[in-house]
């Protein structure tokens, strides 16, 4: 395409998210969220690629935008249009002589990703393929598009995340180095085949292998996975039908426990690979006959947790939730190991500074007590398991724990795409309403092994850190908390007290330290 029709195509884009921008400010003021949430849904689909993965991975895992029940939303899984492409044409110059390893190809194409279209064909020994191809011009706009989203999404955030600070340029940053990796069909290539042999032989969870001889920059070619997708279930649902029935007389599987391995496999990924499948969105979801799950496009992969003693400790409290084992404090506890371990590693620091007594404990103890105070008072110690089974548990600890961000938690992003992963799959979950019976099972069942596996692992310490650094790390945090919330800052002076001597200049750091 010619430089001047690719600015006008830049120039489109500029105008279509100013005038979202004005409106959608001016519906929020109004208080007509709906119509807002349809516009911007709208729009996005409109402009596709990196637009639609922003809907994909950002604004569908909001609660704003799950309460917005619009069947038409799910179409950015599956129903993103497509575009005329000569396939044979592609094939041959991207495949040259190679291109003879496939038999057929159907000229048209049977589904559309953010960033490339899929054909179905005929591998030469006889298997059932699919060919993925990169759209033309994502390559050219990308950056650009990355950018403007990047001024829209801010906008976003501000107003629909209030209550969690975090570095925000990072979180674009991040998202952006995902969706660019997403056009990286080499790297696709490496990491669907790295899964593929990993999973070989697997009972329940389905890799497509990836015919690497024949994938280049442009295109890659796999095993077709059949069966029925998650979307195209849950859009049978919003008509009426009973998932797990459908599934059990479709399929002759039994949808809980697809969504038990779903979910046990990616977290037990979390702790055995390097990475995981990064989007398991409902449309990369195929449910198959015999109670096997198949896994498709692996165009983000997400890095698992370097500690993972600190991941281990999350999920583990997480768990303890499910049954009589219960406290609030200890998950916001262990929520600050793995998401502020700079915080966390700190408040540990200085707790060795001061006469161990029966009274003084550990700094983070007293942080975990204080937000199990603040729940207790406003829900009771028995009320966490309807939360849970209600789907609102996580609303009602940020909104009353830490509403307006009262702890001043600053959250570092280096597990962003695990933990959107994460999400992923729980609201994919939910949504299917198997969240009271799936997910007790899968942490369950994660714990078990994980203890199993790895013996050590929940005993393991984190990374020390000096005691002037974990000094001005505290110091840091308690003025935000004071900026925020003097009560609450009071609290945490009365339990976090160290020696009226203690300054960085005058501490003496102890030997391995």
């Amino acid at each position: 395409m010619k430089p001047k029709s690719l600015a006008a195509i830049k120039r489109n884009r500029t105008a279509k998210l100013a005038r979202l921008v004005t409106r959608s400010y001016y519906q929020h003021k109004r208080g007509k969220t709906d119509q807002m949430y349809h516009e911007i849904y709208q729009t996005f689909m409109e402009l596709g690629g990196v637009y639609i993965k922003f809907l994909q991975g950002v604004l569908l895992r909001t609660e704003a935008m799950r309460r917005w029940h619009n069947p038409e939303r799910l179409n950015v899984f599956e129903n993103i249009d497509t575009e005329p492409l000569d396939i044979i044409g592609i094939l041959q110059r991207e495949l040259g002589s190679n291109a003879s390893q496939i038999s057929g190809i159907q000229p048209q194409p049977f589904a559309a990703g953010s960033f490339g279209q899929v054909y179905y064909g005929q591998h030469i020994d006889g298997t059932p393929i699919i060919v993925k191809v990169l759209r033309p011009l994502i390559r050219d706009l990308l950056p650009y598009d990355l950018k403007l989203l990047g001024m829209f999404a801010k906008r976003y955030y501000n107003q629909f995340l209030p209550n969690m600070d975090f570095n925000f340029n990072d979180a674009v940053k991040d998202f952006a180095r995902a969706t660019l990796r997403e056009t990286d069909y080499v790297a696709e290539t490496a990491f669907a085949s790295e899964l593929h042999t990993y999973y070989k032989g697997h009972a329940g969870l389905i890799i497509p292998k990836t015919y690497k001889e024949i994938c280049t920059p442009n295109i890659i070619v796999q095993e077709y996975v059949g069966g029925l997708s998650a979307a195209q279930l849950i859009k049978l649902q919003h008509q009426g039908v009973d998932p797990k029935t459908y599934v059990l007389e479709q399929l002759g599987s039994d949808l809980d426990i697809q969504l038990e391995i779903l979910g046990t496999e990616s977290l037990n990924g979390m702790f055995n690979l390097p990475r995981i499948q990064g989007d398991p969105h409902p449309g990369n979801i195929r449910l198959l006959p015999n109670n096997q799950v198949g896994m498709i496009d692996f165009g983000i992969a997400a890095a698992t947790p370097t500690n993972k003693a600190a991941f281990f400790g999350l999920i583990s409290e997480w768990n303890k939730l499910y049954s009589d084992d219960s406290r609030v404090g200890n998950l916001f506890e262990q929520f600050i190991r793995f998401f502020v371990s700079d915080l966390y590693r700190a408040l540990k620091k200085l707790s060795t500074m001061r006469p161990q007594t029966a009274e003084s404990g550990d700094f983070t103890h007293h942080v975990g007590k204080i937000a199990q105070d603040t729940f207790s008072r406003s829900f009771g110690e028995s009320d966490i398991l309807p939360l849970l089974q209600d789907g609102r548990f996580l609303q009602i600890v940020n909104e009353m724990v830490n509403k307006d961000n009262r702890f001043g938690l600053v959250m570092r992003l280096e597990a962003s795409e695990m933990m959107r992963a994460a999400q992923t799959y729980i609201t994919l979950v939910e949504t299917l309403g198997r969240r009271n019976v799936v997910l007790p099972i899968v942490f369950d069942k994660v714990v078990k092994k994980t203890e199993f596996d790895f013996p050590g692992l929940a005993h393991q310490g984190d990374a020390t850190m000096s005691i002037s650094t974990a000094l001005e790390t505290v110091t840091n945090w308690l003025e935000r908390v004071a900026e925020r919330d003097p009560l609450l800052f009071k609290q945490l002076m009365d339990r976090i007290r160290l020696p009226v001597s203690s300054t960085i200049s005058d501490v003496k750091e102890p030997e391995n330290a």
